[in-house]
């Protein structure tokens, strides 16, 4: 008969399949590598210790994230408290193996996402990034599932409107429209 396994090897089958998504999670909400160190690792610390009060096992993600996300309100509120210190690099980088022309338009991306209200930020986040689902954001954030579709869609809107995505979907089908029936017209001529 095999040994059941450690604390510490049945912490780890748990936290590898979701750790990607968990980090992104926490560097996008800390917007800078050493403050998401620190929720990672306070996170981890107290899923650790709290392992035996998990419910479910397949919600360890879920669990770990919400972990996070207390971790980081605390340290934001923390940080009112003291004098601001502005770190002179921040990395940003989410992939260190990306192509390197890719590093400025991710500085981009998460500087405008940065800009973000937190609620919608968190969101965004969540979605996008976690790969969470609507009803499990829902959870975490509270209020209603139409409430957190409703933040998801304002937070790209305004990311889009930051990052100079000016036109709506409207607006690219009646130019495409436009764009069809002058090649029409060019067509007709020609014949």
């Amino acid at each position: 008969m095999l040994e059941p396994l450690s604390r510490q090897q049945h912490f780890l089958s748990l936290l590898n399949p979701c750790h990607d998504r968990f980090t992104r999670y926490v560097r996008a909400m800390a917007r800078n590598t050493e403050d998401a160190r620190d929720v990672i690792g306070e996170t981890l610390l107290i899923a650790f210790e709290h392992l035996d009060e998990l419910r479910k096992q397949d919600s360890f993600l879920f669990y770990l994230i919400a972990i996070a996300r207390r971790e980081y309100l605390k340290m934001t509120r923390r940080r009112l408290l003291f004098i601001g210190y502005a770190p002179r690099h921040e990395d940003l980088l989410i992939d260190m193996n990306a192509a390197p022309d890719t590093y400025p338009d991710v500085a981009i991306l998460y500087a405008a996402i940065a800009r973000l209200p937190l609620r919608l930020r968190e969101a965004l986040v969540l979605f996008e990034l976690s790969g969470l689902s609507l009803e499990e954001i829902r959870v975490l954030q509270g209020g209603s599932l139409s409430g957190v579709k409703s933040r998801v869609a304002r937070s790209r809107k305004k990311l889009a409107a930051m990052l100079g995505e000016r036109e709506s979907t409207s607006d690219r089908s009646r130019i495409e429209q436009q764009d069809a029936n002058s090649a029409t017209s060019v067509q007709e001529c020609e014949s």
